[in-house]
């Protein structure tokens, strides 16, 4: 694993080269993932980079990268939540990146496009079921249970298939996941090289022990802990995870700095 400092982001995403066969994950702060592929393409999951509502409320007064300087090809969205899908870092990554592509649930998609601007044309509205082909990859939306009590928004996780290197990200959903066994046992049976679990408390997140029931019943090579450090009111301490996980399970960690990337 190589990290680098958060001021020297956009040098390390621009000069990484992965080979055939492989991608770069990068975290940047909470679910904010950049995966970059040996074609070059940059597919983002959740971008938040803003400071504009409430910036007093972040730990870290700036961003990994400023949202009018992020490059991408390709922009997935979960869920219809600020620090999901915020209108704020859309907008300018839309209008300085006029070939990206948006994939989300119906109403991330409504926000993007009436909040943010982003035309109807570069939309791709997305259900749990669906699966699409992109140049270099393809893509599932599956199950999240919404997290809002009541119900308000449609929240989705995705599988991600980079030709092989196949990611599970499960998108904000609640913490017990042997409630929804049932809609695990397809992302379970395909043994995922990785897995991106919220390890959060706060808005019925998963916490440090629903991420590790989560663990252990898809069965991930590797787990990335996100969803953390962004928020000074909903945090959470990525070690209280690890001592959640049973022992055996503990070196499939990857506990990453903001801006550090993994090779897969």
């Amino acid at each position: 694993m190589t990290v680098h400092a958060p001021n020297d982001f956009l040098a390390a995403l621009g000069g990484t080269k992965p080979p055939a066969g492989n991608v770069v994950l990068f975290w940047l702060e909470q679910s904010h993932f950049i995966f970059k592929t040996s074609t070059e393409t940059l597919v983002h999951l959740d971008p938040f980079l803003s400071r504009v509502v409430k910036p007093e409320n972040h730990i870290h007064p700036q961003p990994v990268v400023l949202p009018e300087d992020a490059r991408g090809d390709f922009v997935f969205l979960t869920h219809d939540h600020r620090d999901h899908t915020d209108p704020y870092t859309l907008e300018p990554m839309a209008r300085n990146n006029p070939g990206c592509v948006f994939v989300g649930p119906a109403e991330a998609c409504a926000r993007a496009r009436e909040a943010a601007g982003v035309e109807n044309g570069r939309l791709v509205e997305i259900r749990e079921g669906d699966r699409w082909a992109f140049p270099g990859f393809s893509v599932e939306a599956v199950y999240a249970l919404d997290t809002s009590d009541p119900p308000s928004t449609t929240h989705l996780g995705y599988i991600f298939d980079f030709q092989g290197v196949v990611i599970y990200h499960t998108g904000d959903t609640r913490g017990e996941p042997d409630t929804y066994l049932d809609h695990l046992s397809r992302v379970a049976n395909l043994r995922p090289r990785v897995l991106l679990a919220p390890i959060n408390e706060g808005y019925r997140n998963p916490g440090p022990r629903g991420a590790a029931r989560l663990v252990e019943i898809v069965q991930p090579d590797m787990v990335v802990p996100c969803h953390y450090g962004c928020f000074k009111h909903n945090t959470m301490d990525p070690a209280l995870f690890l001592k959640a996980l049973p022992v055996e399970l503990q070196a499939r960690v990857r506990i990453l700095p903001r801006g550090g990337q993994i090779r897969l």
